[in-house]
């Protein structure tokens, strides 16, 4: 009898998992940019609305840098950043003093909005490094 070996077709190559990944990490910072966006669009009506949204975006990111520890073996750049950071809050608050009703909605999509660029940076971030070790 002879033997003889079935066809078996090649495989098909999966689509790397990390690619989705990196994908999804975009579409949260794209996302978070719209947040911000309409943010910006709910106070545009007045001037000091919107620098202060401006100043309390500005100042809450100076602060999850500073408080992360971006440079580490430089506490004084990290104190420095935490530090303008307050600064700007407390000064953004001065701003928002106006109307507080409309600048909590637009503070909290301008957070939300901060958040997901964050978390989708991270999530770009580490399915980046696992695509390119690959």
């Amino acid at each position: 009898m002879s033997a003889e070996v079935a066809y078996a077709p090649p495989p098909v190559p999966e689509p790397p998992k990390h690619f989705a990944t990196l994908l999804i990490g975009i579409v949260l910072v794209v996302v978070g940019a719209i947040l911000i966006n309409q943010g910006m669009n709910v106070v545009q009506t007045s001037n000091a609305l919107m620098v202060g949204i401006g100043l309390l975006a500005a100042g809450a990111l100076l602060v999850f840098a500073g408080g992360s520890r971006v440079w580490p073996g430089k506490p004084l750049v990290n104190t420095a950043l935490l530090a303008s950071g307050i600064i700007l809050l407390l000064a953004g608050g001065t701003q928002l003093a106006e109307d507080w009703g409309q600048a909590a909605y637009a503070v909290v999509l301008t957070l939300v909005g901060i958040v997901l660029i964050v978390i989708g940076v991270q999530i770009a971030r580490q399915s980046w490094k696992k695509y390119v070790d690959r």
